[in-house]
């Protein structure tokens, strides 16, 4: 299901300000980014790509006005994004042959089996039923994220997304979601208050206590439960954990988990999901999470005026 809704082409230009007047830049550990199997070189980039119409690309004003929306409306919405780890879920057997994609350093970072950091995936590979799962959830997620900048990235989501015939009509920079608590304060904030919101992923808890502390009592905030995900086979536990909650919003930070959660509650639950991904993370710590991917590549302040 695509969203109808219709929304202004504005630009974000709120300064980079959060409570104490400055927003805060963690530094994450670079040296993981570059891990690779001994020996081993990856897969070539896919170069191919189906090109999405810049005129579907929502801001991050655009994107927290759609889901203030929804909640206020009380309707269906399906946040997801497709970052480089999903694509490549979506893309075994279809772009890459078994051979190629075990050779590739995803699936080489995602067999580690690390449970935390930026190595942590959540999936083993091969996986075809995840990636049946992912592909279906994307089909029928309102609003897809996916990396817009970075060519090789972009270029590997959009093969997938014309492998498998995906159009999305609303899309946004996967990205801002380090950023969009702080380049869009009021907003973000609009979007706790006076809500029953719901946390799904390994740092669900820390992030429940530290959104408990700092906004509970400001926005009347309640944070209806916590439910810890660390692995693709824990998916049928935490749908049926989900269903004992009375929820309006549910912030999902989970890799490719996330995107399969937000689909499924949106579908049977009629309720906004949102995978923020390194977004939880950054409502634990109150600091944008940022690696020199983001600095060097992406930009951060690219990230704040989008």
């Amino acid at each position: 299901m695509q969203s109808k809704h219709i929304v202004k082409n504005t630009v974000a230009k709120q300064a980079l300000r959060v409570n104490d007047g400055i927003a805060r830049v963690g530094t994450g550990d670079t040296s993981e980014r570059a891990a690779s199997p001994p020996n081993i070189d990856p897969a070539e980039d896919i170069i191919d790509h189906n090109p999405v119409a810049d005129s579907n690309l929502m801001g991050s004003s655009q994107l927290m006005d759609m889901m203030l929306e929804a909640l206020e409306n009380k309707e269906p919405l399906s946040v997801v994004s497709v970052g480089q780890t999903e694509a490549f879920v979506m893309a075994q057997y279809a772009i890459y042959s078994e051979q190629e994609f075990m050779r590739h350093r995803e699936a080489y970072n995602a067999n580690l089996g690390q449970k935390s950091g930026f190595m942590h995936r959540g999936i083993r590979f091969p996986n075809p039923q995840a990636r049946n799962d992912t592909v279906d959830a994307v089909r029928k997620a309102n609003i897809i994220g996916y990396n817009t900048i970075e060519e090789n990235a972009r270029n590997l989501t959009e093969k997938v997304f014309a492998v498998y015939g995906i159009k999305p009509q609303l899309i946004y920079e996967a990205n801002i979601r380090r950023v969009f608590m702080y380049s869009q304060v009021e907003k973000f904030e609009s979007m706790l208050q006076d809500r029953k919101v719901l946390l799904i992923g390994s740092l669900a808890p820390e992030a429940k206590a530290a959104l408990e502390m700092r906004y509970q009592d400001k926005l009347r905030l309640d944070i209806v439960g916590a439910i810890t995900i660390f692995e693709y086979e824990e998916i049928p536990r935490v749908k049926d954990e989900i269903s004992g909650y009375d929820f309006d919003l549910c912030l999902i930070a989970a890799g490719v988990n996330a995107v399969i959660l937000a689909s499924h509650i949106a579908e049977k639950y009629g309720k906004v999901a949102f995978d923020i991904g390194w977004g939880m993370q950054a409502l634990i710590t109150d600091q944008v999470v940022s690696d020199s991917f983001i600095t060097d590549v992406i930009g951060l302040e690219n990230l704040f005026r989008m």
